[in-house]
């Protein structure tokens, strides 16, 4: 009995922590994805990958297409979150905006994170963030990363 108690109590003390520990690696792996589909933006439309004479950004399945990201990556869902990612619809040679939503939202992440062309990572607590590939502005209510 005293040995089921004892283990009882470390698991409720060690349980909460490595919950905590996953979110916190979800929550920089979608941050350093959310980065490396700036810089896939970047080399998608300066070096035309699509080679249509179009400087465009591109989708996540066109950046995996060129194998820009990886095709995890590519595929929408890594590490707890759904990412979304593409160019404008107004103006794809000079506006892009990406998004990472946690698939499970308080059990693999807390925070909802947003980058545009402008390349910060922006994130909220509060809720979802839709993909805005009409005008690619963040939304008012983020909060920059690092402050």
């Amino acid at each position: 009995m005293i040995v089921i108690a004892i283990i009882s109590v470390i698991a409720a003390i060690a349980i909460p922590n490595l919950i905590a520990a996953r979110k916190h690696g979800n929550h920089a792996s979608a941050i350093t994805a959310l980065k490396t589909i700036s810089t896939a933006e970047t080399l998608f439309r300066e070096n035309d990958k699509e080679e249509d004479n179009l400087f465009d950004y591109g989708t996540l399945t066109e950046l995996a297409n060129m194998n820009l990201i990886d095709d995890v990556l590519g595929s929408g869902q890594r590490a707890g979150y759904l990412f979304q990612a593409g160019p404008s619809a107004l103006n794809s040679e000079f506006l892009w905006f990406a998004v990472a939503n946690p698939v499970s939202p308080g059990s693999s992440g807390d925070l909802y994170f947003a980058i545009n062309m402008r390349g910060a990572v922006y994130y909220t607590q509060e809720a979802s963030i839709s993909l805005n590939t009409t005008t690619c502005q963040l939304p008012a209510n983020l909060a920059p990363m690092g402050k």
